[in-house]
């Protein structure tokens, strides 16, 4: 279950977890808000419930707690003709779904932890705490779970989340891409993100602003799209960065993009375990990133660098020392591309691992 379908790295953990799950021989039903990566029209699977309203997108309260009672009593009907082994949640709101929805019945939930606001923890831990078992890809948000929302340890889990192997891409694609995201510039600084506050693309912005003074050289590119992109293009015009930042929109080939900069750069104010970290080992590009939990797992100054979330300063600094040294940038791409063969990015090591979850917990609440 999620909240919604869209594009993002929750929906590929979702989908890439389902169709190896699939492979195995296991059925699997995928239910939440329909949007562009999975729907009813997109395949047979698909149980649609207003889950992506039961959160902020309800607006009022009085319109979330409506589509959390239309979405428990639609799953609890669904429940009823098609009985399941488990349901695993991402997302609180799903999660306070499925519990509403099994009421009187023993089927296992789990829900995972992709990450929040700080001032939300404590609200996700409520919910959380219901569940049978709360999974997380990353140590530093499990201890935030524990700590700050009250979850049992012993309803904690870390599991990491695959990455599937990025497609080929041919030298003269990539130069081509290159010298089109480089115009007159020397060097491609890339962010994939949405635009919305999470992924802090304003602070990106203040960042540009700073540095087309420092390195005029430098050419920003965002490859996302999202609710703020309206306002995030006005701030870009206000700042006077137009030519040293391009917003490209959403994009098919992010690992292309990514083979064609110099840095990868992630602004977020909160993350888990962000996909496009990965994503960038993948391609073997050095990343700079906000010290938001899992990230401070996936990067250090062999890979690249961490920075203090919203300090413009520390944020320039670091991507200056990167593209400052083309030898150690280099070093900084081989160590790279070298992290992502390692086990934990791997998604037929990291499935494996989910199957085995599911087992355990079915078989220790039904034994």
């Amino acid at each position: 279950m999620g909240s919604q379908f869209g594009m993002g790295g929750i929906t590929r953990h979702i989908l890439g977890l389902s169709e190896w799950l699939e492979a195995r021989n296991h059925r699997i039903t995928l239910a939440g808000t329909a949007d562009i990566w999975a729907g009813p029209d997109r395949g047979a699977g698909f149980l649609d419930l207003p889950t992506r309203y039961v959160a902020g997108d309800g607006g009022s309260i009085t319109n979330r707690l409506r589509h959390t009672a239309s979405a428990a009593w639609r799953l609890r009907r669904w429940l009823a003709n098609n009985p399941v082994d488990l349901i695993h949640c991402h997302e609180s709101a799903p999660a306070l779904v499925a519990n509403l929805a099994r009421t009187g019945r023993r089927i296992p939930v789990a829900v995972t932890y992709h990450g929040s606001e700080p001032e939300r923890i404590a609200a996700f831990g409520r919910i959380a705490a219901k569940c049978d078992l709360v999974i997380t890809p990353s140590h530093r948000s499990a201890e935030d779970l524990a700590t700050i929302g009250n979850v049992p340890k012993e309803k904690l889990k870390v599991i990491g989340l695959g990455v599937s192997p990025p497609p080929e891409d041919s030298a003269e694609d990539i130069a081509e891409l290159r010298a089109k995201l480089l115009g007159d510039g020397e060097r491609v600084i890339l962010t994939l993100a949405r635009l919305q506050p999470q992924k802090g693309i304003d602070i990106l912005i203040d960042c540009v602003a700073r540095m087309k003074q420092t390195h005029p050289g430098y050419r920003f590119v965002v490859a996302g799209d999202g609710p703020d992109e309206v306002k995030l293009h006005a701030l870009a015009q206000e700042k006077g960065v137009g030519k040293h930042l391009q917003f490209i929109g959403r994009t098919d080939k992010p690992i292309r993009h990514l083979r064609a900069a110099d840095l990868f750069l992630l602004t977020s104010r909160w993350e888990a375990l962000p996909f496009t970290i990965a994503e960038a080992f993948q391609a073997g590009t050095p990343a700079v990133a906000t010290a938001c939990s899992g990230v401070v797992e996936l990067i250090d100054n062999s890979v690249g660098a961490v920075v203090p979330i919203g300090d413009v300063a520390a944020i320039c600094t670091a991507v200056a020392d990167v593209l400052s040294d083309e030898g150690h940038r280099k070093t900084l791409a081989k160590n790279a591309l070298k992290r992502s063969r390692e086990d934990r990015f791997d998604p037929d090591w990291v499935h494996h691992q989910f199957e085995k979850t599911y087992y355990d917990l079915v078989g220790r609440l039904r034994g």
